[in-house]
């Protein structure tokens, strides 16, 4: 078992060395982006329609949501309570009734 151990240990350490400590003779292991060039300002990308059809559509003015809605029809909750209890009396009964047998 300290065998195993130790020959794993030693391979995964050969592999984090290879990963963070390279030697001058290789050169540079990893370099990152260079961004050194200024942000300077241009003109944007031209402007285009996203839409299917490139028709322009306007409108005029805000037309209030009760004009465009129809108003919602609610039933009060003890209506609905009553009419419930109707269709459970009226609903088909289960034909097989189990009864518990002993105990």
């Amino acid at each position: 078992m300290k065998t195993t151990f130790l020959i794993s240990l030693l391979l995964l350490s050969v592999g984090a060395f290879g990963q963070c400590c390279a030697l001058p003779s290789m050169g540079p292991v990893w370099a990152g982006p260079d961004h050194s060039l200024p942000a300077m300002p241009h003109s944007l990308a031209p402007e285009r329609d996203l839409r299917e059809r490139g028709g322009v559509t306007m409108a005029q003015g805000e037309r209030p949501a009760w004009e465009v809605m129809g108003s919602a029809e609610e039933m009060p909750l003890g209506d609905a309570a009553r009419e419930y209890r109707k269709e459970q009396a009226t609903a088909e009964k289960a034909r097989i009734v189990w009864e518990q047998v002993g105990g």
